[in-house]
């Protein structure tokens, strides 16, 4: 029996940013209407209602805000740090299917769910799942070049001062994530990304989240961090971006036009910020469009089936 899932949003400040929010909630509502939480992360200094329970029943929505007063870099250390408050919130609060992790410049395009459900079961070694690297794109250049990259983590620890007790417990774990196989920059690409609620756990289980203050002074980015924990836990980054696949991320602008992500079967695209050749508004309409088509799809073959009881 389905648990649910759970969702992490980190909103950053501005109006754009709202209307992000909302537009990407309103595309996950459409798709995959299961979720019982939904977390925001909410950059702003401002008071912001990021509440949507109204449009949404059946899903609890909370909101992180003010987290550690500004300190560390905004979507490097601060951001990683909130991550694993958010994710102690959703441990306590579980268990779930699975955990999406979504940027607001992201959209869900199709169901994805149940695929993602049964490559969880398939995949017992998985502790991240989605876009491996910062593109789908297997016929870019780029692709798949951070194999050999030396991780940021890496990078950080090296460079930190000695004798600091944030840096020697990330530095413990690591260490046994390195043990575990952690090589180059393991990671799945952060615009959207999906944790099996048992790397949660089993972070929750060797104290991954009891002192996220560790990573404030860490220019690290949170999804790369995730990566080495899901090492850290026995666990591994996979990819799930091949064409059939959810997974379309691309780390800035789309990774192929929107009807052509729509041909290829990608349900979680990113990012609709930054394309050479599509304006965000035209992205966003596009793919609004279409789910509204499909809503009004579904509720006249409701009211066909009740007409003909």
């Amino acid at each position: 029996m389905s648990s649910g899932y759970a969702v992490i949003v980190p909103v950053g400040p501005g109006d754009a940013e709202l209307r992000r929010y909302r537009d990407l909630i309103d595309s996950l509502r459409t798709y995959e209407p299961g979720a019982r939480l939904c977390l925001a992360i909410d950059g702003s200094d401002d008071l912001r209602n990021l509440n949507l329970s109204g449009d949404w029943p059946g899903c609890r929505f909370t909101t992180l805000h003010g987290l550690f007063q500004g300190r560390g870099e905004a979507l490097l250390g601060r951001l990683s740090a909130a991550m694993l408050v958010a994710l102690r919130m959703v441990y306590e609060s579980g268990p779930f299917d699975f955990l999406v992790r979504l940027d607001t410049d992201a959209l869900v395009v199709e169901r994805f769910g149940d695929a993602v459900r049964a490559f969880i079961e398939q995949h017992p070694e998985a502790g991240m799942v989605g876009t491996l690297g910062c593109t789908c794109r297997r016929d870019a250049w780029y692709y798949g070049c951070e194999k050999t990259s030396t991780s940021d983590v890496v990078r950080q620890l090296d460079a930190a001062a000695p004798a600091n007790p944030a840096f020697d417990r990330i530095r413990a774990y690591a260490r046994v994530a390195v043990e575990n196989g952690y090589r180059g920059k393991e990671y799945c690409q952060g615009g959207a990304y999906v944790l099996p609620f048992r790397t949660v756990t089993r972070m929750s289980d060797i104290g991954c989240f009891d002192s996220p203050e560790d990573w404030l002074e860490m220019a690290v980015p949170e999804d790369v961090m995730i990566g080495m924990y899901a090492r850290t836990v026995g666990l591994r980054c996979l990819d799930f971006s091949e064409r059939g696949q959810p997974f379309g991320n691309h780390h800035r602008g789309l990774a192929y036009s929107p009807r052509e992500l729509v041909r290829r079967g990608h349900a979680l695209i990113h990012s609709t910020k930054g394309d050479e050749e599509y304006s965000e508004s035209a992205i966003r309409r596009y793919f609004r469009t279409r789910r509204r088509n499909r809503v009004s799809k579904e509720a006249s073959s409701a009211l066909s089936v009740i007409g003909s009881v």
